[in-house]
């Protein structure tokens, strides 16, 4: 009992010393995410609400045959909000309070991007001979502190590089975006 009281103490201390070295004043407004660039400097995540859109394929229009997808977008095929592949990646994130687990809060997923038609997007749905189903969006898993009065600090150890996106509860439309190089 006394080794795990021990673990749990030294692991809550490492995470408040990791979220004490950053000197990053929080956000002002709920919603704002800014990538931690250094200990003194975060930079705010590009802002995008995504649209919903569809594709269907061209047997689709020519034979009737049902077969689409469905997706969101966002226009431009890369973020100017960039970080380094192999970084522990982080942000802090303000949300309304931070009581809540931050899993239940933050989604991070990887987006697909379209240099030729200049947007990044997520596939949400497909519909293959009149049966509809939804994706299971693959989320990047992540760990977070609580960071000042209503913030998280969110840590990521390693993303492979392209273009990522991160929502929160309550606007699950409104992308915060960044790219890993």
């Amino acid at each position: 009992m006394k080794k795990l009281l021990s673990i749990i103490l030294i692991i809550s201390l490492f995470g408040t010393l990791q979220a004490q070295d950053i000197a990053i004043e929080e956000p002002e407004f709920t919603g704002i995410i800014l990538l931690v660039k250094d200990p003194n400097t975060g930079e705010k995540l590009e802002k995008q609400k995504s649209s919903n859109a569809s594709k269907a394929d061209i047997g689709a229009a020519i034979f009737g045959v049902s077969k689409a997808k469905g997706m969101n977008m966002v226009k431009g095929s890369s973020s100017p909000v960039r970080t380094a592949h192999n970084e522990n990646i982080q942000f802090i994130v303000k949300v309304k309070e931070n009581h809540f687990d931050p899993v239940d809060v933050i989604n991070i997923f990887k987006m697909e991007s379209d240099s030729e038609k200049d947007h990044r997007l997520i596939v949400t749905g497909k519909v293959n001979f009149n049966k509809s189903s939804t994706l299971d969006i693959e989320f990047i898993p992540f760990e977070a502190t609580k960071y000042g009065e209503s913030s998280y600090l969110v840590n990521i150890s390693e993303l492979q590089p392209g273009e990522y996106a991160m929502t929160l509860d309550g606007s699950r439309d409104v992308f915060n975006l960044f790219g890993v190089d």
